[in-house]
């Protein structure tokens, strides 16, 4: 046994580029023509000039859309088999983000470069980092769940473990609702690009 060495895990950043991937992914087929822009469940209000023409409309569809979002999220890290919810998750919510960019690319052309670039993209991005931490709590959630019901069954201050996960995903909701409050303001701001 003397041989046998330890190798270090080589990739730390594995899970988190694999939820990159997953957003990439949905990315992908979210941009394609087939996907229709015009359906709300599509294309998740992540570009302004989807959401409405008031600043009230855009902050109420976009703080609707990310609380939607953070709920699916939550719940589906209550079970045991979230993991691939969670992935799907992350799928669908790149599939908002190709499906409003192309559809400011399919109403403005080129001149819609820079509505994405300064009003479509930086909110897409802040969404996507929320939506991969939310994603990455469910996994340890329902990892936790997994090991719970397979293994010993030792519990663990899984009540502590809940309100750490209920306290997480609270910050999550604050750090969209302050998102969504600068998205109205960035689209009456700068409310020629769209």
């Amino acid at each position: 046994m003397k041989h046998i060495k330890y190798i270090p895990a080589r990739g730390k950043g594995t899970g988190f580029m694999l939820m990159c991937a997953a957003c990439a992914a949905g990315v992908g087929i979210g941009s394609l023509p087939a996907v229709g822009a015009d359906c709300p469940w599509v294309h998740q209000y992540l570009s302004p000039s989807l959401c409405g023409d008031t600043v009230f409309a855009i902050f109420t569809r976009t703080l609707l859309s990310s609380l939607l979002f953070l709920a699916a999220a939550f719940l589906s890290g209550l079970f045991v088999l979230g993991q691939p919810v969670g992935a799907a998750l992350l799928v669908y919510r790149g599939v908002g983000v190709g499906a409003s960019v192309s559809a400011a690319y399919a109403a403005g052309g080129l001149r819609a470069l820079p509505a994405v670039a300064v009003l479509i993209l930086p909110y897409s991005l802040a969404e996507l980092f929320v939506a991969a931490v939310a994603v990455r709590e469910v996994i340890r959630s329902s990892n936790c769940l997994l090991a719970y019901w397979g293994g010993d069954g030792k519990r663990n201050s899984e009540h502590s473990g809940f309100r750490l996960y209920c306290a997480k995903f609270a910050v999550l909701a604050l750090i969209s609702f302050i998102i969504s409050l600068a998205v109205p303001l960035m689209s009456y701001i700068l409310g020629g690009l769209l």
